[in-house]
């Protein structure tokens, strides 16, 4: 069995970027997506350059403050210049985001990204919008740029490629799951394919993350899973083999 182990929000803070670090050092994770817009975008990339991790991007357009203009992407930001919240974006009755206009976005983060990091990403995909026109968005200036777009939740790509997205996981009342039961019991139904895709969240909790995410008590409880013996004993006991996109989806 392969696992793609994936990290997501690398850049979002520091605290964030300190948890994603040790779960590359100590534990399983072999992909990381960097957000390019956020300030702690350099931050995040210098901990884990020297770690030999895939780095992919990960397209944020819910979340701080844009990389172009704002007065050139009106459909993607509020009255302050800023990015429209996730839950904003959820709440609307009908997809409002100008193609043109996310793809001018998008480029403008790729070209962050590679001033970044010195190199194109190893995959491309995007944050919390689950939008068409956004999907369409990353798919066209991945073609343009001649990068890897992935979207394993998509069955066409997922058939494609070989990959298959685990099942989500529920949140309690306090924001949180049981990744034993979640990844030992099965519960993500990885088993039974030849390589499945995790995402996981890990990081520590700063002021920033407290302030701009839903997501608060899971990271710091995902990034502790992740480097436990448990897991550690898992991965061996079932032979699992730490694969990502590239290594996966070149063989």
């Amino acid at each position: 069995m392969k696992v793609i182990f994936r990290a997501d929000d690398l850049g979002m803070s520091e605290g964030i970027n300190y948890g994603i670090a040790k779960a590359i050092s100590c534990g399983p994770i072999k992909s990381v997506g960097l957000m390019p817009n956020m300030p702690a975008a350099s931050h995040g990339f210098d901990l884990v350059a020297a770690s030999g991790v895939s780095v992919g991007q990960h397209t944020n357009i819910c979340l701080g403050k844009p990389v172009s203009d704002p007065a050139s992407i009106p459909s993607l930001v509020d009255e302050h210049g800023e990015f429209c919240s996730s839950r904003t974006i959820r709440a609307r009755t009908e997809d409002t985001i100008v193609l043109e206009e996310a793809e001018r976005e998008i480029q403008a983060q790729l070209d962050r990204f590679r001033a970044l990091t010195g190199r194109d990403p190893a995959y491309f995909e995007g944050h919390a919008v689950f939008s068409p026109t956004f999907f369409q968005a990353l798919q066209n200036v991945a073609e343009r740029n001649g990068l890897f777009y992935i979207n394993p939740m998509d069955p066409v790509w997922s058939e494609k490629w070989g990959v298959v997205c685990a099942k989500p996981y529920h949140l309690d009342d306090r924001g949180l799951y049981d990744p034993r039961k979640y990844l030992f019991d099965d519960e993500a139904d990885i088993a039974r394919h030849a390589c499945s895709m995790l995402v996981f969240h890990p990081g520590y909790l700063d002021q920033y993350v407290l302030d701009h995410s839903s997501f608060t008590l899971i990271r710091p409880m995902e990034t502790a899973f992740l480097v436990s013996e448990e897991l550690e004993q898992w991965i061996e006991q079932k032979h699992v083999q730490l694969v990502n996109f590239e290594n996966y989806c070149e063989d």
